[in-house]
């Protein structure tokens, strides 16, 4: 079962996309605009009166998926091209796992009163308040329990818009609650991801800290990056495995490619010019990758199960070698794993566990924050 999720949750994250449901707002905003380095999907501006905070259409280039103006005085006017919001929040429901680690380095997490699916979430402080009934469990994120999100009266929900046109998701925003979308995951490189802290930060009026946070974050990741422009031999790749006769491998622009070739890695698709993932199997794996000198983002814990699952694995030379490794190092015993969580604020240390694996001399008395090398 645990496989089984994680997969899906790969596979969501790799192939989901959604039909806009906001009209095309093109009504522009006035005011400061927030330096953004690495993301696309989002922009920041300051006027006197209220912060602009816009989110851009990942699917539909040069159109706005939705505008917040947030304010710290409600009877301030605003432009009717997108939602009032005060701030800071002071309750928010959290559809997705990814936003608890850039809660928790802003000194927010306490405002999440309601989660989905807490069984598979490895945040302790959220499990506990779920535990003491502080946070409401709200079930599945693609079947959320409208009836108990409304008694908990948050002032905001942030989701995904995974499944933005669904029945589901319709009654969520017809039910009157402030809905920000939050679309880090179509960002092209772990930083651009990693820079959604600042939009976080914008709802709690903190984007000062939420700067400074992220800055350390990007110097952290240079160094990283400069220990792999040192090496002269470039390992060869393979990620994920075979679910169900389907082998999603990352794209030349996604952002796992992209860290691949930070730490030094060379990867078969690296000169695919498109974004998300590409569709592959077994088959196709053995005749691009069988001889591919690392092997990384399986979901089992051992070699012994992995070859089980599927005896053609065993036809690899990085299995052959035992050069396999997962994202399960920082798991918990109901099956919550921090990778989903904490590695997409904190791409430093992605980063270190990639060149560790890959090019082990450079990094001799680093240990592993979220990989682990299979038994």
């Amino acid at each position: 079962m645990k496989y089984l999720s994680y997969t899906l949750l790969t596979l969501i994250m790799l192939f989901t996309s959604c039909v806009n449901n906001q009209s095309n707002k093109n009504e522009a905003s006035t005011g400061e605009s927030l330096k953004i380095k690495y993301a696309e999907g989002f922009t920041i501006s300051k006027t006197a009166d209220y912060t602009c905070v816009t989110v851009n259409n990942p699917w539909k280039k040069g159109e706005i998926y939705d505008r917040y103006y947030l304010v710290k005085n409600e009877k301030i006017t605003v432009p009717k091209d997108g939602k009032k919001v005060a701030i800071p929040l002071k309750s928010l429901v959290a559809n997705s796992a990814t936003y608890f680690e850039f809660l928790q380095m802003l000194g927010e997490l306490d405002k999440v009163t309601g989660v989905c699916s807490a069984a598979w979430i490895y945040n302790p402080q959220i499990l506990a308040g779920v535990k003491a009934g502080k946070i409401k469990d709200l079930g599945d994120a693609f079947n959320l329990d409208i009836e108990n999100l409304l008694m908990l009266r948050p002032q905001a929900v942030m989701t995904s818009a995974y499944n933005a046109e669904d029945a589901n998701s319709k009654k969520l925003t017809e039910s009157g609650l402030t809905v920000i979308y939050n679309i880090e995951w179509q960002e092209k490189s772990l930083l651009a991801r990693a820079e959604w802290i600042k939009f976080m930060g914008a709802f709690f009026d903190k984007s000062t800290l939420a700067d400074k946070l992220f800055n350390e974050v990007e110097k952290k990741y240079k160094e990283a990056s400069v220990l792999a422009l040192k090496i002269k031999k470039h390992p060869t790749l393979l990620s994920g495995q075979d679910f169900r006769g389907s082998w999603s491998m990352p794209a030349g622009r996604s952002f796992n490619a992209k860290m691949f070739h930070d730490a030094g890695a060379s990867y078969f698709y690296e000169n695919d010019t498109t974004s998300g993932s590409i569709p592959s199997n077994i088959e196709s794996a053995l005749v691009n990758f069988s001889k591919a000198d690392i092997w990384v983002g399986t979901q089992t814990n051992s070699l012994n199960e992995l070859g089980q699952i599927d005896s053609k694995y065993k036809l690899f030379k990085a299995y052959k070698a035992g050069n396999v490794y997962n994202y399960n190092k920082r798991m918990n015993a109901s099956g919550g794993n921090d990778y989903w969580e904490s590695a997409i604020a904190h791409p430093d240390l992605l980063l270190r566990d990639m060149i560790k694996a890959l090019h082990p001399e450079l990094l001799p008395n680093y240990e592993f924050t979220y990989m682990q090398k299979l038994k």
